[in-house]
């Protein structure tokens, strides 16, 4: 089993990837918690390198033979499922999501990918996702790669930071995570009752 902790103990260190003591963020539907951003990972760094490199060995050492695809969650992974790909000496396809125009929150295959998988009808897809919290991006793009003919789909997480992704698991869609490790959210009367607010942490309000 690959060591993952040194990866976990650098995206912690970093001071732009994770909130550090102190310091949490407006999440989505107004909770609070610890933000992660991968985005903020400058492609061809050293911690992004490492990224690359977890993703492949995890994937490797978790199935016996390669996907035939590795497919990012816009915008987020994609990048990461194209340079994984490549790790694969040409045996594994590396394609990307994109975001609706109209809906920020809505997700599909890109054009290309879209006709890719249809073409392929492969046995064994996998999506990469950065950050787990209930499945919601991950799970359409898992749907529409099965609708598009794929056999089996699963869902690769970086970080899992709740104990069940909901929406994944409603689906039925099969994931794992690289790293495991819950981070409180709470709803703003709850953080202020005894999370980070009562612990007197700075909050960063969303701003989009």
């Amino acid at each position: 089993m690959i060591n993952t902790e040194p990866f976990q103990n650098h995206l912690r260190a970093s001071l732009s990837v994770m909130d550090h003591e102190g310091t949490h963020h407006e999440l989505s539907a107004g909770m609070h918690g610890q933000k992660l951003d991968f985005d903020t990972i400058p492609t061809g760094s050293p911690l992004y390198k490492e990224w690359v490199d977890v993703m492949t060995a995890y994937i490797r050492e978790g199935f016996s033979t390669p996907p035939e695809a590795i497919v990012g969650v816009a915008n987020g992974t994609n990048r990461l499922a194209l340079d994984v790909a490549r790790r694969f000496n040409g045996r594994t396809l590396g394609l990307i999501s994109e975001k609706d125009d109209m809906d920020a929150k809505s997700l599909r295959l890109s054009e290309l990918a879209l006709k890719a998988v249809a073409g392929l009808l492969p046995r064994f897809v996998i999506v990469v996702e950065d950050v787990g919290t209930t499945g919601s991006n991950s799970v359409q793009i898992a749907q529409q790669i099965q609708d598009a003919g794929a056999h089996e789909v699963v869902v690769i997480n970086t970080w899992q930071r709740r104990e069940r992704l909901e929406k994944l698991e409603a689906a039925k869609t099969p994931y794992l995570s690289i790293i495991n490790q819950e981070l409180p959210t709470y709803s703003l009367e709850d953080c202020s009752v005894q999370g980070y607010c009562a612990k007197g942490w700075k909050l960063v309000q969303k701003t989009e």
